[in-house]
């Protein structure tokens, strides 16, 4: 299993990884994590979450000298040297991941020597793990899987690019030929898969399958934390289209500032333009902005909170965030702002775990409810199963069990 991230990094996109390697044991696979060291490979130190619990498999952080990395820092030291970081990160094809590709091939080789491996599973973004990857398949002579959490070249193209960036055909052509490399392929929602057939073709006979990401109770330890008043909480970081500005609008039209009543709590990073809307409109005593918090700490919020906030922007219709996971574990209602046909908001509808809202009016409404304690919520056990990390472990165990079938 090779993953750019892995416990004590507390970056979303360990967590995957981190529950299909707790599960994949009882289903006939013994994980071997292969995971850069984080020190070699983060421009900057990337957080850490030490209550993440990791299970007992054998784990190797390989370090390794990765040049665009030590130049990034480099600059870091310099004034006026954000502009040329900007562009370094650019020009990148398609990241830093392919300069610890020689690291990570090495270790792989050593672990192999000492006990078979029987297939090579690479999850990303970032991308240029997938490169990795294949070189470690392709040394081991294994089965490739691919596992998409994120759209690459399918994906919107960036708003803003360096003159100096690889160009999208040359992007393209690394990705068609990583997917036509690939045993299997896996992805955490469809349009992934259906964009990735439309643009580069599915090779015959190469199971490409849908395993959304799976809710882990392991990872909402603890008791409910006790809350003076109805609390509305939000996890994670706003940018761009997935902005908090039309919610602050609307809590602002609908309670104003205040000590009590409804309490809007943000354990994350808000975006620029909902920065600035809080400064045009500040609303002292209903909302509360800190920074990210351990995921032991942040399952007592989740858990004791009235409702949990979610929101989808603009062009990610298809697009599941992670979060919502932990909030189906969390078993608390979901307020979701978005898209009205967005496939968020199918699934909150579905599960039968809340409302969602896709204007200003409906927002303000779902605000009061949240207050009133007044969010529908009926769970729908079956619907609900779906996306827990045992139907996400048995999706790709069944998967890793077909192309090793097929490979022979």
């Amino acid at each position: 299993m090779i993953s750019a991230a892995w416990p004590p990094v507390g970056r979303i996109g360990a967590r995957r990884p981190l529950r299909l390697a707790r599960r994949l044991p009882t289903r006939g696979w013994t994980p071997v994590v292969l995971t850069p060291a984080p020190d070699a490979i983060f421009r900057r130190p990337p957080p850490r979450d030490p209550s993440l619990v990791e299970p007992a498999v054998e784990v190797h952080r390989i370090g390794a000298w990765i040049p665009s990395t030590r130049l990034h820092r480099a600059l870091a030291k310099l004034p006026a040297a954000r502009l040329t970081r900007r562009v370094l990160a650019d020009a990148l094809v398609p990241d830093q991941y392919p300069e610890w590709t020689f690291a990570a091939v090495r270790a792989a080789r050593r672990i192999a020597a000492e006990a078979p491996i029987d297939a090579v599973w690479v999850t990303g973004g970032p991308f240029g793990i997938f490169v990795v990857g294949a070189a470690v398949a392709a040394a081991l002579d294994r089965p490739l899987v691919l596992d998409y959490r994120d759209p690459w070249m399918a994906a919107a193209p960036p708003a803003r690019r360096s003159p100096l960036a690889p160009p999208r055909p040359l992007l393209r052509a690394i990705e068609r030929r990583m997917l036509h490399l690939a045993d299997g392929v896996s992805a955490v929602y469809p349009e992934i898969i259906e964009r990735n057939r439309a643009l580069f073709g599915q090779p015959a006979g190469r199971p490409w399958r849908v395993i959304p990401n799976g809710f882990d109770p392991l990872d909402l330890t603890g008791e409910p934390r006790a809350l003076a008043r109805p609390t509305l909480v939000y996890a994670g970081a706003c940018y761009g289209p997935r902005s908090m500005t039309p919610v602050l609008e609307a809590l602002a039209d609908a309670l104003g500032p205040g000590d009590t009543g409804l309490e809007l709590r943000i354990f994350g990073e808000l975006d620029p333009a909902a920065v600035a809307a809080l400064d045009r409109s500040p609303l002292p005593g209903r909302v509360t902005v800190s920074g990210r918090i351990p995921a032991d700490e942040l399952a007592g919020w989740l858990r004791g909170a009235r409702a949990l906030l979610l929101i989808v922007g603009a062009g990610h219709d298809g697009a599941v965030s992670g979060k919502v996971f932990d909030y189906l574990a969390a078993a608390r209602p979901i307020i979701g702002y978005g898209p009205p046909d967005c496939a968020a908001a199918a699934l909150v509808d579905r599960c039968g775990v809340g409302r969602w809202t896709h204007d200003h009016a409906g927002l303000v409404d779902a605000l009061r409810q949240v207050e009133r304690g007044a969010v529908p919520y009926s769970p729908v056990t079956d619907e609900i199963a779906r996306y827990s990390a045992d139907a996400m472990a048995d999706a790709t165990a069944a998967l890793l069990d077909e192309v090793c079938r097929t490979r022979s």
